[in-house]
């Protein structure tokens, strides 16, 4: 089985920009304190940094629901290709439809764990959060909801593509 490697660089909107942008951004700033707490530790340096351990662990909770939204938007969440592929060849409607169900079922699941998140984020908005005096749960549980979003956001529009190809197949031309 070979891998794409290629970008596949799609048309890409403002929203697309601040997702990418602000994905990058947030693994930059990561490595950026990441190395910070092994140079402080290792050097011996006479400053102390103990606010960058819970900064990034919360900033790569975030950062992780931004990163789906990202292999969304490109789609490259793992699937069962393989499977997908051999059902392609003998039954290509089917495999559209299979694809509609699939995504659908996406859409579900990620639309039920926003809400559930949006839950805990108001239920826990104002819960304060070690190492980090200004943070809250609810910030926290607002970055998650931000890229739960981001995500069900270009699941619905690959769930639109996949509905627009049923759409617009010609049964004709299909065995």
């Amino acid at each position: 089985m070979e891998i794409d490697q290629s970008l596949g660089i799609k048309r890409q909107t403002t929203f697309d920009t601040i997702v990418l942008v602000g994905t990058v951004g947030m693994f930059a700033t990561l490595i950026v304190l990441a190395s910070s707490q092994v140079l402080v530790r290792n050097l011996n340096l006479p400053i102390s940094l103990p606010w960058t351990e819970p900064t990034s662990r919360y900033l790569l909770i975030v950062a992780t629901y931004f990163g789906a939204a990202v292999a969304s938007r490109n789609d490259e969440h793992v699937r069962m290709s393989y499977l997908l592929e051999k059902l392609e060849r003998r039954a290509p409607r089917v495999t559209r439809w299979v694809d509609v169900i699939n995504t659908t079922v996406v859409v579900a699941f990620v639309g039920f764990i926003a809400y559930g998140t949006l839950l805990s984020m108001s239920a826990n908005w104002n819960s304060d959060i070690g190492g980090i005096g200004f943070l809250t749960s609810g910030y926290v549980y607002l970055g998650i909801a931000l890229g739960l979003g981001s995500m069900l956001v270009y699941e619905l529009l690959g769930l639109r593509t996949a509905v627009d190809r049923i759409r617009t197949a010609n049964p004709d031309q299909e065995g």
